[in-house]
């Protein structure tokens, strides 16, 4: 945790942390990604990554998010997870063995982070133990990194967010922004959701105030840029 402290009066502190996680836990990789908030699978606009420059274009070029199961499973799983536990379609085995021909390691092992305003990331190491010498270093190590994922995600929110914390917003507020944002009015949500006209309004009011928002439209706006809701 110390290099994490110390890390914290860097320029980019979630990018120095990764690093000097990296490196004083001799790993291959240390990946911080900030995953599509309530609603939707991946987003991931917010990376800080030791991956080298040229394989992260690789990624990306090659579309490897939709078939990645690191990302496509852990978005979706509450606890830590070895990646050997991870179910690989003909895409993904096929990505694996590109990852590896890069002269990258092959295990690893993530932490899923869910905040209490449901803003979901990934913690993500990369090693080159093999077998019973990665399950034993995980097994030693597991309860730091999932601190250090927390304490990285903090970081990320004050960063992206600034120090000032965002009051809890129901799911159902956040969902009848996310139908307003599509164009739905609060009739036609209310039939999507099963519940009253009244209710809808009520909710959407309520996502107003908290937001500090003059109108739903000035809402909406604020909620996509403080990524609370996607269209």
């Amino acid at each position: 945790m110390a290099a994490i402290s110390a890390a914290e009066a860097q320029s980019d502190p979630v990018l120095q942390s990764v690093v000097a996680i990296r490196d004083i836990y001799g790993l291959a990789n240390v990946t911080y990604q900030l995953g599509q908030l309530p609603g939707a699978v991946v987003d991931g606009p917010y990376v800080k990554s030791t991956y080298p420059g040229e394989w992260l274009s690789r990624y990306l070029i090659k579309g490897y998010t939709r078939v990645d199961p690191v990302v496509l499973e852990g978005f979706e799983r509450v606890l830590p997870f070895d990646w050997r536990e991870l179910t690989l379609t003909p895409a993904a085995e096929e990505l694996f063995k590109d990852f590896q021909s890069h002269g990258l390691a092959a295990q690893g092992y993530s932490v899923p982070i869910i905040d209490k305003l449901s803003r979901r990331a990934l913690f993500s190491l990369n090693g080159r133990m093999e077998g019973d010498a990665w399950g034993d270093f995980i097994a030693a190590h597991g309860v730091d990194f999932a601190e250090m994922g927390h304490r990285l995600h903090a970081m990320a929110m004050e960063e992206i967010f600034g120090k000032s914390e965002l009051p809890r917003f129901a799911r159902r507020e956040l969902e009848c922004l996310t139908w307003a944002a599509q164009g739905k009015s609060a009739k036609e949500t209310a039939r999507i959701l099963n519940v009253s006209d009244a209710t809808v309004r009520d909710y959407l009011v309520s996502a107003r105030l908290k937001l500090r928002a003059d109108n739903i439209t000035s809402a909406i706006a604020k909620a996509v840029k403080l990524r609370l809701i996607n269209i």
